[in-house]
């Protein structure tokens, strides 16, 4: 579904969305101690939570929250959907090893091109029959394996499978892992659920034979999402997020050190974020460790002074769309010069103009394109204001009580 925006500044106060990446796990640590988890109402988080149920798990759902019972093993094989949740997918192949169940995860998207091979290659190595979307035998404990360099996710989604195992595992991570914080975020929830982790100079040992214990699910707020309004506050404005808690382990806090780097005027009082316009200097911001960030900060580079560098941009490649195009797409379609070095995205910043701009069906890249179209010269076009579902369904309503005005062409 299209809709065109019409330029007008963004001001006011919104409170963040549950953080869908604390969602995931949350729901899987319900799932397995027989838990209730309120988890909001991105469809990741959604799809999920009846994945759990598809597997066997006895779930009550109600008002985007769900209680799980016990589980029961199905005898036959199971079809799971996970539609485009990368999330979803990852972690919980290696849980239906884990716990064998047969299963085909059902996909949407780009989801089936999207890179699965290390993981699955570190499950067949272990008792298990496995391909990028189905799952049949019963995993083993043992030495794990897993190149780290292109998803922190199969790291998570061994972590908390590994557990439910009979033995002692042990996870060695070949290369730098990326997206780090992720992992460290599923290690507190692990922690929270009584499944101690140790640390290794190579990765991670797990102990068998564990239960999860039944925790107190409060989910934080969500960076990610609140960067959109956030930088939207730094263009011009002055924009309040509530529900932040700048000592959580989610990565895209780093928007708020980005933020004040370029000169923008930002105040933290209690776990509300305030930002508004100064200067807006060109920047160097390394999205390595956070590739959700990188369409939003694109949006910030190109309407600072001077040239600013996004570094290590080609996990983006392997995101929801080939994301590195998307956002040098937008960026074109707004009048902005981009060029690219050796892993680096270089912006030269000036005044956007109005444009028709393609989402590729990304959900980050349409609120992306929602905040530059809110400050650029002249009207715009978002081919598919639908796609933030995925991570943000009340993006458009938050959008419009910020004073955002758009019309949707039916």
């Amino acid at each position: 579904m299209k809709c065109r925006i019409f330029p007008h500044p963004l001001s006011g106060e919104i409170a963040a969305v549950p953080s869908k990446s604390y969602a995931h796990r949350y729901l899987i640590a319900a799932a397995l101690s027989g838990g209730s988890v309120y988890y909001g109402d991105s469809e990741d988080a959604g799809l999920t939570a009846q994945a759990l149920a598809a597997l066997g798990f006895e779930a009550k759902f109600a008002d985007n929250s769900v209680h799980y019972g016990t589980f029961h093993r199905p005898i036959d094989e199971v079809k799971v959907n996970v539609g485009e949740s990368g999330s979803t997918l990852r972690f919980l192949l290696p849980l239906a090893a884990a716990l064998g169940v047969k299963a085909e995860f059902l996909t949407a998207g780009r989801l089936s091109e999207r890179p699965m091979e290390a993981l699955t290659r570190a499950l067949s190595s272990h008792g298990v029959s496995c391909s990028a979307q189905s799952v049949k035998g019963k995993l083993v404990a043992g030495r794990y394996e897993i190149d780290a360099t292109i998803s922190s996710q199969y790291v998570t989604g061994l972590l908390m499978a590994l557990p439910l195992l009979e033995g002692e595992s042990e996870i060695v991570l070949l290369g730098r892992a990326v997206s780090a914080p992720y992992i460290e975020i599923t290690l507190e929830v692990l922690a929270a659920a009584g499944i101690e982790i140790e640390r290794r100079e190579t990765g991670y040992f797990i102990p068998g034979r564990k239960r999860y214990l039944p925790i107190e699910s409060c989910i934080p707020g969500d960076f990610s999402g609140a960067a959109f309004p956030l930088v939207s506050g730094a263009l011009g404005g002055a924009v309040t997020v509530s529900g932040l808690d700048l000592s959580s382990k989610q990565g895209d806090k780093a928007i708020v050190d980005v933020l004040r780097s370029v000169g923008a005027d930002v105040v933290v009082s209690g776990n509300a974020i305030t930002v508004r316009k100064d200067r807006l200097e060109g920047f160097i911001a390394d999205v390595g460790e956070t590739p959700d960030l990188a369409p939003v900060l694109a949006v910030l580079a190109s309407y600072a002074t001077g040239k600013s560098v996004l570094r290590r941009v080609s996990r983006l490649r392997a995101k929801e769309s080939d994301r590195l195009l998307a956002i040098r797409e937008m960026l074109t379609a707004a009048g902005i010069e981009t060029g690219e070095g050796a892993d680096e995205l270089i912006i030269v910043g000036g005044q956007p103009h109005g444009g028709r701009f393609m989402t590729f069906a990304d959900h980050r890249m349409a609120m992306a394109e929602a905040v530059l179209a809110a400050y650029s010269t002249g009207e715009s076009e978002i081919d598919d204001m639908t796609c933030v579902k995925k991570s943000y369904p009340s993006f458009w309503r938050d959008y419009s009580a910020l004073g955002g005005e758009y019309e949707v062409e039916r």
